[in-house]
């Protein structure tokens, strides 16, 4: 029988491997170049994690000393006074800073932090890898949601007094389970794949299968698997990149390398002494203050301000985020996790700190309580809005199409037109239905989130076009049955034509091998589908998606007194961010096909000019690129125009 009385003996080198898990994070969260592949630190922390808890488990259930009760209280003052003091000053800042919108999103990813579900809200709310998540302040707590979620489950295995032997071989079962799983979900459901327990408990379960490999008997060191393990996590964090699909097994060489460091590294051999360096050690220490503090730093910087941070800013930031942490960890972590109270008293106030925050919660989602706002702000945002009525989603599954309620005036017009896209085309859709009703023209709305009006042509990787193709095909088989006459294509053109992954006839291709010509030759052929049939083609070029919501800037402007602001935008910039998809659209849209052109309208004659997204106060963009009521009536006044004003009125028979 191993020796129960052998016990865990502190390792400053493992403090170290903390230290360079936070800092590729922070690194990756602080986009430096080199550190594309930094969000592997959470990878490194779960494998440190599975050890260090399953080491302490498995001593006290050796001496017959096991408590779930014991253990639940321990992870309860190590996690959750740090993490709360974070979520409470996170709440405060985000009460001055966040618009109604932001803050009753903040609202709900408080209260699913607080309850150690966050993962699953942000699966519905946020890729992780999207540039808008560098604005979310709680988005990196989703780690925690996994490992909380982990520990309340894993200890279970320790209540049957089982032998060691068949929990490690139900351990490594497991393990190998979620492994496989993992494959499977970077293919088929990479958003569900990166946030949940199921494909992510083989990463911790890797750090427990270590520590009962090495448990009851003398460590064996090894300089050089130890020093290969470092390098492997190294090269993880310089060779991978937002595409890179973890988990997976790609993520065996940051979690294997992980495994090698924790089994062979000690103060003896180089790797080892290297991490056991004071500042590393010092930094490890605090690496979990630091990691709950970069995310609302980095995040809250990034919402006052209009411009994207420097370097040197974020420099600046990170330490901000390492004073922060090195507080909390005096003040906070330390304290409260050698509290000697009852475990009534810890109850309690778990309880009553999580009744607070959620409390606080669920009152910020109210509409996001603009009463914090200015009332010049608070009338901005409620008049900055767009129409979202009919889009559908791949939650909403394949409606039967066309949806009765997504027919306007039809009953009895002599034409109809049709709006096919995605939300840009939702947003469009009221200005055209208010310009046609009074000409007694139809309008039928063809819209759904993330999906392009292109036939054979979508997001791949992207869960929210997963049902895009069969819901474009159905559009496509009603308009072709339909006496549809005039179909109005506009979608998220910048955004679509310029996705890392995309499927091409069935085909995923990545980066440079998504090729204009292909995406073009696919649209022309949806086109010319339409116009076979005898129906007239529209296309809404696009504008550029802006890093910043117009209605954030323009309440900025307003706090500091520009009561009416503009929202300016450099044309050499709009065209610089639209050509790849003027390139695909001007290839596509030949002969007949009417082209509206939002550049004619919100920019000047000449590039040295400025286009203009907002002027005196009014909004023509909502947001990051929907158009509010006003800009897509401004939309639809110049569509009108290219039309003319005979189509609108002259009775014209689709030609079959």
């Amino acid at each position: 029988m191993r020796n129960p009385m052998v016990t865990m003996t502190y390792r400053a080198e493992i403090d170290g491997l903390r230290a360079v898990a936070v800092l590729s994070v922070i690194f990756s969260h602080a986009n430096f170049q080199l550190f594309g592949g930094g969000f592997v630190g959470v990878d490194v922390f779960f494998v440190i994690s599975g050890y260090l808890i399953t080491t302490i488990i498995l001593g006290e259930y050796a001496r017959g000393e096991f408590s779930l009760a014991r253990f639940y209280e321990r992870r309860a003052k190590r996690i959750l006074p740090a993490l709360f003091f974070v979520l409470i000053c996170s709440s405060i800042a985000a009460w001055f800073l966040l618009l109604p919108g932001a803050f009753e999103d903040f609202s709900k990813s408080l209260m699913t932090a607080a309850l150690s579900v966050s993962n699953f809200y942000f699966l519905k709310k946020n890729d992780y890898f999207a540039p808008d998540a560098a604005e979310v302040p709680l988005l990196h707590t989703w780690s925690l949601g996994v490992e909380e979620q982990f520990y309340m489950l894993f200890p279970l295995l320790f209540l049957f007094r089982l032998s060691f032997r068949t929990i490690f071989i139900a351990v490594a079962a497991l393990a190998v389970t979620s492994l496989v799983a993992s494959q499977i979900g970077s293919e088929r459901f990479p958003s569900a794949n990166y946030y949940l327990l199921p494909t992510r408990a083989w990463e911790i379960l890797a750090g427990s299968l270590c520590a009962f490999y090495g448990f009851g008997q003398q460590r064996r060191a090894n300089g050089a698997l130890a020093m290969l393990g470092l390098v492997l996590i190294v090269g993880s964090i310089l060779a991978f990149d937002t595409t890179t699909r973890v988990p997976s097994v790609i993520a065996l060489l940051p979690v294997g390398g992980a495994a090698l460091f924790l089994l062979h590294a000690s103060r003896h051999n180089l790797a080892g002494k290297l991490l056991a360096l004071t500042p590393l050690v010092w930094l490890g220490r605090i690496s979990f203050s630091a990691y709950l503090w970069h995310q609302p730093v980095f995040a809250f910087w990034r919402i006052k301000n209009l411009d994207p941070p420097t370097p040197a800013i974020m420099s600046g930031l990170i330490v901000v985020v390492f004073i922060l942490a090195a507080l909390s960890w005096h003040f906070v972590e330390q304290p409260f996790r050698h509290l000697r109270v009852s475990l009534r008293r810890v109850v309690t106030s778990v309880t009553a700190s999580v009744v607070i925050i959620v409390g606080f919660g669920a009152w910020g989602v109210q509409e996001g309580l603009p009463f914090r706002l200015p009332p010049e702000v608070a009338k901005l945002v409620e008049t900055t809005n767009w129409s979202s009525k009919c889009l559908f989603q791949v939650f909403d599954g394949i409606p039967a199409l066309p949806a009765q309620k997504c027919m306007f005036n039809t009953q009895g017009a002599q034409r109809t037109y049709a709006m096919w896209g995605d939300s840009i085309s939702a947003a469009i859709t009221p200005a055209v239905r208010d310009e046609l009703q009074e000409q007694g023209v139809g309008v039928v709305q063809l819209t759904h989130g993330f999906c392009a009006p292109i036939i054979g042509v979508w997001n791949a990787r992207h869960e929210r076009a997963a049902n895009c193709d069969i819901f474009n095909r159905r559009a496509m088989e009603y308009l072709l049955e339909s006496d549809v006459d005039t179909v109005v294509l506009s979608a998220s053109w910048v955004n679509f034509f310029n996705a890392d992954y995309m499927y091409v006839d069935g085909v995923e291709r990545q980066g440079s091998a998504i090729a204009v010509v292909d995406m073009a030759r696919n649209l022309k052929s949806t086109i010319d589908s339409l116009e076979k049939d005898g129906k007239r083609v529209l296309i809404v070029y696009p504008t550029p998606r802006f890093k910043k919501s117009v209605a954030e800037v323009m309440a900025t402007h307003i706090i500091k007194g520009d009561t009416t602001p503009d929202f300016a935008y450099p044309h050499t910039l709009f065209k610089a961010e639209t050509k790849r998809a003027y390139d695909v659209l001007d290839a596509a849209a030949t002969g007949g096909v009417v082209k509206v052109l939002p550049e004619a309208i919100f920019c000047g004659q000449v590039e040295s000019e400025q286009c203009y997204f907002a002027r005196d106060g009014v909004a023509y963009i909502a947001d990051k690129s929907h158009y509010t009521l006003t800009g897509a009536h401004m939309i639809v006044d110049h569509m009108m125009k290219q039309i003319g004003a005979t189509h609108v009125a002259d009775n014209i028979v689709p030609q079959r």
